[in-house]
């Protein structure tokens, strides 16, 4: 389909304005890395492109008493030159490291991460471990969604990027006590599709798992959280022991299918334990240094 406009609103409510008036036959445009790719393959279904990229203030990392707010056009460069989140969402400055090469990064924001649906989209995979919150404004107003439950199905979210837009994705810093980490199994180290990838945030008291969110991608057809074996490693002592059966309960929580481009399901069924606990380790080294 003919793209036929490319609108520039300078405001937030001007861009849904925009939206509206289109019915649908518009589409909100911020890096575009995954929309350029449809029109130039023509496989797009929009006439319109709305274009956030004149809308001040979108583009900023806060910090905010203990949350953490980033804006829509946050990029995985910002993300990963930021000291700020290097600091206090460690998964999420790794994850984004991962994204693409450096002119993909340069473009590719973190809304766009999250819009696609994709279950094993770094950024988004990072973010759902950090148990994040999105403020979404569309004609009726502003609502709020828990990251994870704004994913339906592979490539549907229940954000209409036709009619709505992410104005605020927030998340709680790590404190003392708590840490991250993400990891990711690819063919190859950079411009990859990823086999498999986790991110993991723990909290901890005196060597005791308090808390514990384990998101891994793509074993369904989501940003999987690993619940029954998060339910089992709280209250638990941090030991080699532990961790071992916690790789293995998670390995058995999964059920990722065979793909041509990123293995067979049994293979990396397999190495979803062997990842996730090299993952667990790191964010259990990170959180004795964050102790120290």
């Amino acid at each position: 389909m003919q793209v036929r406009d490319h609108l520039f609103p300078t405001s937030t409510l001007e861009a849904i304005a925009l939206l509206q008036g289109e019915d649908g036959k518009a589409r909100l445009i911020a890096g575009g890395t995954d929309l350029t790719l449809e029109i130039r393959d023509k496989t797009n279904s929009f006439e319109v492109l709305v274009d956030v990229g004149r809308i001040p203030g979108l583009d900023q990392i806060l910090l905010d008493g203990d949350q953490i707010q980033l804006g829509p056009r946050v990029t995985m460069t910002q993300v990963e030159k930021s000291k700020l989140l290097q600091q206090y969402a460690t998964a999420l400055w790794e994850a984004c490291s991962w994204v693409g090469g450096p002119q993909i990064r340069n473009r590719a924001t973190l809304a766009g991460n999250i819009v696609s649906a994709q279950p094993a989209a770094d950024g988004a995979i990072a973010l759902v471990a950090m148990n994040a919150m999105l403020t979404i404004l569309g004609s009726e107003g502003e609502r709020s969604c828990v990251l994870s439950d704004s994913y339906i199905s592979v490539g549907r979210s229940t954000i209409d990027s036709s009619r709505e837009m992410i104005t605020t994705i927030a998340f709680d810093k790590q404190r003392p006590g708590e840490a991250s980490a993400f990891r990711r199994m690819a063919q190859r180290k950079a411009m990859a599709l990823p086999q498999l990838n986790c991110a993991i945030w723990i909290a901890s008291i005196d060597g005791q798992c308090q808390n514990v969110r384990i998101a891994i991608g793509p074993v369904a057809t989501k940003p999987f959280r690993a619940r029954q074996s998060e339910a089992y490693l709280a209250g638990k002592p941090l030991t080699e022991e532990t961790l071992s059966a916690c790789a293995a309960a998670i390995q058995e929580e999964v059920q990722p299918r065979d793909s041509v481009l990123r293995g067979s399901g049994k293979y990396r069924k397999e190495m979803t334990g062997v990842l996730a606990k090299e993952t667990l380790e790191l964010a259990i080294h990170r959180l004795e240094g964050s102790l120290a």
